[in-house]
């Protein structure tokens, strides 16, 4: 009983984690567009940050279970299909945020709880009532205006930025049914590795490796542990909190922290344009997640 009571993560510090976690994200992704505009690959900056990720993660593990218990775990095979899942969404970002700014980038890949209710809806069979499908007419709407005459054109970052949030709720569904009781460090220990195996072979005879300067190659390690620390931070308020639902909110942030590191540090202002399509995105998300507690609630 005391040990499951301590597995149970405090309302206030499951809020906190979850802003520190999803800043965290940001930056990583900020990250990732500098390198990429520096002339380096996806696929090396992916080898590099996840190399980096994993051994961190093997570290906290073996500090946390012991040596003898790094791996232990009941379910390796929905880990490492949520961890091709979030690789694949992983080297989408990338794709997408080479191409748009990033208040662009997280206007779109906010239609996440969009596709977890159309996902439940067509392979969960779950009901939709009428005002949900209008909240999710009204985010698709949201990324029409965000993406403006560009969507006409097949933009490949807008296209990339849809595809990847399609990956990441793929993987939030996976990481309910894996549930809470496998060890929050193979959530992580898992993709990392799905993503050195996707990229190594493109770096090496694909892209071909290119030798960083110390400053590329320590902004790479920092990318790693911003992304690391992200991933278990939000894995342990997943897992460990009872209050997810609220949370499940505070992803949106990201969208502040985005249009202020777009604009601090590559000089891409947000229009007027990409506010109002991000507003019709984050409300109907919201909106869902909500209906989604609140239909929760009814039915206990």
């Amino acid at each position: 009983m005391h040990a499951d009571a301590n597995r149970i993560l405090p309302p206030f510090h499951a809020f906190g984690l979850a802003i520190f976690a999803y800043l965290f994200f940001t930056l990583s992704d900020t990250l990732g567009k500098w390198l990429q505009a520096g002339g380096y690959g996806a696929a090396q900056i992916l080898v590099t940050v996840n190399v980096t990720g994993f051994a961190l993660m093997l570290c906290v593990a073996a500090v946390i279970r012991g040596p003898r218990a790094i791996f232990k775990g009941e379910r390796w095979r929905l880990h490492l299909l949520r961890g091709l899942l979030l690789g694949g969404s992983t080297m989408l970002v990338l794709i997408a945020i080479r191409h748009l700014p990033l208040a662009d980038f997280y206007g779109i890949v906010f239609l996440n709880p969009i596709w977890v209710a159309l996902i439940s809806r067509l392979i969960l069979k779950q009901h939709i009532p009428p005002s949900r499908w209008l909240a999710i007419g009204a985010g698709f709407l949201g990324v029409l205006v965000i993406a403006g005459p560009r969507f006409a054109d097949l933009n490949v970052g807008a296209l990339a930025a849809l595809a990847a949030s399609l990956c990441s709720a793929g993987a939030a569904l996976l990481a309910r049914r894996i549930g809470g009781h496998e060890p929050p460090t193979n959530f992580s220990l898992a993709t990392h590795a799905t993503l050195v195996l996707l990229n190594l072979p493109v770096m090496l005879f694909v892209d071909g490796p290119v030798m960083p300067a110390l400053p590329d190659l320590g902004l790479m390690v920092l990318y790693g542990v911003l992304l690391s620390i992200a991933m278990i931070s939000i894995s342990l308020v997943f897992a460990r909190s009872h209050v997810v639902s609220q949370v499940a909110p505070l992803q949106y942030t990201q969208m502040l922290w985005g249009v202020l590191l777009g604009w601090l540090v590559f000089d891409q202002p947000p229009t007027a344009r990409i506010f109002a399509g991000s507003l019709l995105v984050m409300g109907a998300g919201i909106y869902i997640l909500h209906s989604l507690r609140r239909g929760r609630l009814m039915t206990h």
